[in-house]
């Protein structure tokens, strides 16, 4: 997706640190970018990184991960350009469902409902931000959300 000098392009290896930085700077957790089993994006406005977001696949579901805009270029939509770009894959791919943690947005107006940890855990898993919750032996903090792709 391209246009007014902003691309979402699909991140390699090699933007492991970079997807790392935006997390850090927008205070997510950095733990599991990039796994096997996901997919992220780089969102870059003028050739510089400024967003990324990431997908954990399970079967038929996917996890929202870390979806983050720099604090510099927040006010623009670029956040919500991220989430949808990640919201179509998800669809394209066929899940039936995908789920995110969060501390404290309300993501009512991208279709999410609030549901209980368990299903989430129970859904995905080994999804590796669960995973990296388990082996530090805590549990995600917030509110755990889901939209339901087959509508």
């Amino acid at each position: 997706m391209t246009d007014s000098n902003v691309q979402i392009r699909l991140a390699a290896a090699a933007d492991k640190q970079t997807v790392s930085n935006v997390f850090h700077e927008a205070g997510l957790d950095t733990d599991a970018t990039l796994e096997s089993g996901t997919t992220y994006w780089v969102l870059e406005r003028g050739g510089q990184p400024v967003g990324a977001v990431g997908l954990e696949h399970g079967d038929g579901v996917s996890l929202l991960r870390g979806a983050a805009v720099i604090p510099s270029a927040r006010g623009s939509g670029l956040g919500r350009r991220l989430i949808m770009s990640a919201l179509q894959y998800a669809q394209g791919r066929g899940d039936r469902a995908i789920y995110m943690f969060s501390k404290g947005q309300d993501w009512g107006a991208f279709g999410f409902q609030q549901v209980p940890l368990a299903v989430v855990m129970g859904d995905i898993p080994d999804a590796p931000q669960i995973q990296a919750f388990r082996a530090r032996g805590e549990r995600p903090g917030g509110t755990t959300w889901m939209r339901d792709l087959t509508r």
